[in-house]
């Protein structure tokens, strides 16, 4: 384990740490029907196993399947961890019934629109954008006329649902859509994305503009053990070198 004074790297193999004194103690697996100790089940987990689990949690409550409850008032919950990447289950929604409190009083819409208003036109994601062009543009495998940055996507089945795809292409093997990972990015989004692009038959990549193994934050994490540890990163050199190599 390497740590800074920002960030707490783990081995995917080294088993996942739960906090000391977890609100919520104890959860219910609906599929076995078992009450299980919440500190136990997440210090039974290899760290890379328990963030591709914690994805999986996250896309089951979107669905309506949850897997796991508060064993005190049956709420769906799923599992978040802290800055030193120590685990803790919390409620999907809280009304003030249940006597384990887990979520802070701003949601995370509404710190998502505090915190990154604007920055998707920041020069630097402009600038990966772009990258993420060229290096399909010089790949003869995709249909230049299907490259396209920030098109509207609709589902064919419900046009009310749509993503707005950082970068976009098709090629004999499907369609794909790029989206840029530069700064903290909240796993909701993460799984949002990934069911809507599965729905319509798409494939959708997670591109980094940086990746350092002994420096991986919370989402880059969540990325990287939800697609099977790969990650994909563009820069100038990336880039240079697609266009070479076609």
């Amino acid at each position: 384990m390497t740590v800074t004074s920002r960030n707490v790297t783990i081995e995917a193999r080294a088993f996942a740490t739960p906090v000391n004194d977890p609100e919520i103690e104890e959860v219910i697996d609906l599929i076995s029907g078992e009450v299980q100790r919440a500190t136990t089940l997440i210090a039974s987990h290899q760290y890379g196993e328990l963030v591709e689990a914690r994805v999986a949690m996250r896309e089951a409550i979107k669905k309506g399947q949850p897997r796991h409850i508060c064993a005190i008032c049956g709420t769906p919950v799923h599992l978040v961890a802290n800055m030193r990447k120590r685990f803790f289950f919390r409620h999907k929604t809280e009304d003030g019934s249940c006597p384990a409190v887990t979520r802070s009083a701003l949601s995370e819409e509404e710190i998502r629109a505090r915190k990154y208003h604007g920055l998707r036109e920041s020069e630097a994601h402009k600038r990966i954008k772009q990258l993420i062009e060229r290096s399909l543009r010089a790949d003869p495998a995709f249909d230049t006329e299907t490259i396209l940055q920030e098109k509207r996507w609709n589902a064919t089945d419900d046009p009310q649902m749509w993503r707005k795809p950082d970068v976009q292409a098709s090629s004999s093997e499907g369609w794909f859509a790029f989206e840029a990972q530069l700064w903290t990015t909240f796993l909701d989004v993460v799984v949002s994305r990934r069911m809507f692009y599965r729905d319509v038959g798409a494939h959708v990549i997670w591109v980094l503009a940086t990746f350092s193994e002994d420096y991986r934050r919370m989402t880059t994490d969540d990325l990287l053990f939800s697609n099977n540890s790969n990650v994909f990163v563009v820069d100038e050199e990336t880039a240079r070198l697609s266009e070479v190599s076609k």
